[in-house]
């Protein structure tokens, strides 16, 4: 078989703690025709000094670092960069397994109607220490529905995808991934593949500790509807629980006025 160019994106800022092992996880793939962009929003610690360490790449290895509206921008305009008929979307503080991107092209060629294929991933934490395994599941619509069964870093697109989709809605911060694998799964097959490809990095700082209730569960909701028209059940509980948490007296009086007075207002 061909060895298509396969091209990887990741979107940085301020991520010198763990970037390093991210990029060395794609040049130690076995796969010989990869390109890795690096997207860096303008970091001000020391990532555009190790962006630098890794120029005698050249093609292979392309960055920028200039401020940008955000990582959903950063992504869209590494895909402008990319010349590959395959991407990958590695953020800065997650890495490839070894063979990853070998058997994700292995398992795209001997699939052609998918549009894209995931496998299996784990979390890990700061130390690079594995914590468990990321809840994946094959692929499945009406389950896609109730919960984000893809882990991002183990997802590979067609680039021809994205001329049908449209490329990462910036109008979403934290699940523009979830929402993108909706948009796929209307046009395309998903298909999914048991190997661990990828590591997803939970730390204190990350988007997931950091904003998943109050930015990500209300974009959840939002990108739901938007591909769907309607959320699920267990979205709409976790929303309600935070909010219960979050202030319950004010929503027991939301809840116990009266039907007149909720007509006032």
């Amino acid at each position: 078989m061909n060895q298509p160019l396969v091209s990887i994106i990741t979107p940085s800022y301020q991520q010198d703690k763990f970037i390093q092992e991210t990029i060395e996880s794609v040049l130690s793939q076995d796969y010989p025709n990869l390109e890795h962009i690096v997207i860096d929003g303008g970091s001000t610690d020391s990532t555009v000094e190790i962006l630098q360490s890794y120029n005698y790449l050249g093609e292979r290895f392309r960055w920028v670092s200039e401020k940008d509206r955000g990582q959903s921008h950063a992504i869209n305009k590494g895909l402008d960069m990319a010349k590959g008929e395959i991407i990958g979307w590695l953020n800065s503080d997650d890495t490839y397994m070894p063979h990853a991107v070998k058997r994700a092209v292995s398992a795209l060629q001997q699939n052609p109607k998918w549009g894209m294929v995931y496998g299996r991933a784990n979390y890990t934490d700061e130390q690079s220490e594995v914590l468990g395994p990321y809840p994946v599941e094959p692929f499945n619509r009406k389950r896609l529905y109730e919960g984000c069964i893809i882990c991002q870093p183990a997802a590979f697109i067609r680039k021809e995808v994205f001329d049908t989709v449209g490329e990462i809605d910036e109008q979403f911060h934290f699940c523009m991934d979830y929402e993108l694998w909706m948009r796929i799964s209307k046009h395309y097959p998903i298909g999914f593949i048991k190997n661990v490809l990828a590591t997803s990095r939970m730390h204190k700082d990350s988007k997931t500790m950091t904003k998943y209730f109050d930015v990500g569960l209300p974009e959840i909701i939002r990108a739901s509807t938007k591909n769907y028209g309607s959320t699920s059940d267990q979205w709409l509980n976790q929303y309600f629980y935070y909010i219960v948490s979050q202030n319950p007296e004010k929503l027991w009086k939301q809840l116990t006025r009266s039907e007149e007075d909720k007509n006032i207002l």
